[in-house]
């Protein structure tokens, strides 16, 4: 542990450049996977990743240096998605094709699969959206992503719950004629 004066008050254990660097070409991919998850894959997710960062290094000095700096980086693309869905009121940025109408088998099933359920995701409410990316595509405990997102864990539950259940459904009604 580091002990520093600056502007006449000591600070433990402070963060440096060096460590920003390292941190994020740790963890600048998944944090990218992250965003793109929140607000589409694309120059939107690396434009929300780079405002992220920009606003965790203005403060990386500010952070413990024995605590995980990344939940703190995903709350800011977190709060940055709910920002936006509030401006925009419904975020309408799909950057994956849309399945057809007409029910059509193909040996790309899985693929279509998932385009279908990153559209339905983001077709979620930011809270729901949120909750349910950093559970299961972070893999983030309740606890933790109650941390990350400033809320209970009955919260998340809750959310998680109903986002599961909406995501179900949809998914049933739009994927059955595929035999999904």
């Amino acid at each position: 542990m580091t002990v520093t004066a600056r502007a006449g008050r000591s600070t433990v254990g402070r963060r440096d450049d060096e460590s920003f660097v390292e941190f994020v070409a740790a963890r600048g991919n998944a944090l990218l996977r992250t965003a793109a998850l929140l607000c589409g894959a694309g120059q939107d997710a690396e434009d929300m990743l780079q405002t992220a960062l920009e606003k965790a290094y203005r403060h990386w000095g500010r952070l413990d240096a024995d605590t995980d700096p990344e939940p703190y980086v995903r709350r800011i693309l977190v709060n940055q998605m709910i920002s936006r869905a509030r401006r925009w009121k419904v975020l309408r940025e799909i950057h994956m094709a849309r399945l057809p109408e007409t029910p059509v088998m193909s040996p790309h099933h899985s693929v279509e699969l998932r385009g279908a359920l990153m559209d339905e995701l983001r077709k979620l409410g930011p809270r729901q959206r949120a909750v349910l990316v950093l559970r299961f595509w972070e893999d983030l405990s309740e606890a933790e992503t109650a941390r990350v997102l400033g809320c209970s864990v009955g919260t998340v539950k809750s959310q998680a719950s109903r986002g599961l259940a909406r995501l179900r459904e949809r998914l049933d009604t739009n994927l059955a004629p595929m035999g999904g």
